[in-house]
């Protein structure tokens, strides 16, 4: 647990050298890979998260979701757990816990093998391990909800040799980085 939490503060630390105009291209061509990736193009639903500002911005991909598919969005609730909400209008969703725009309502959807989820992280590996945010959101919701394909989605800098795991951590079927898919 100490290996993962150095790491997380060595990533938040990362994070804090960086602007987000410093990965305007980077994040452009990740979301140009993944509208033109067969799974996503397949997919029913989306599943994503509304991007923080040291995230990749996924917003061009969530606005064509919005459009062309179905966009469902995430709500952490009190007791630990993610709801998914299919989301119309992103200028609808409030800030909730952890200052993170979420839907405050609507249809709530779990996924099928046939829709695709996005993952943010603070880190991701080659071997498709995750580096959380330290809280178990998501390694919660995909025990649960384990048959939907997933990507993880970070920057350069967030990609690392390797990342110490546990029994409880899911790793993503791929990640998405600089534009290039592993």
């Amino acid at each position: 647990m100490y290996e993962k939490d150095a790491l997380r503060a060595k990533m938040r630390e990362k994070t804090q050298q960086y602007t987000t105009m410093d990965f305007v291209e980077e994040d452009l061509r990740s979301c140009g890979v993944l509208l033109e990736c067969k799974r996503y193009q397949e997919c029913g639903v989306l599943f994503a998260f509304h991007p923080l500002a040291s995230e990749v911005d996924i917003t061009p991909i969530l606005e064509n979701a919005i459009t062309t598919r179905r966009l469902a969005l995430p709500r952490t609730e009190a007791d630990g757990s993610l709801t998914f909400f299919i989301v119309t209008d992103l200028a609808l969703l409030r800030r909730g816990r952890f200052a993170i725009a979420e839907p405050h309502a609507g249809e709530l959807v779990v996924p099928t093998p046939t829709d695709l989820m996005l993952i943010p992280a603070l880190a991701y590996d080659r071997a498709h391990r995750r580096l959380g945010r330290g809280k178990g959101y998501y390694d919660r919701y995909l025990k649960q909800n384990n048959t939907v394909a997933t990507v993880g989605v970070c920057r350069s800098y967030q990609l690392v040799d390797t990342i110490p795991t546990q029994a409880w951590d899911r790793r993503v079927d791929h990640v998405l980085c600089a534009g290039t898919l592993y």
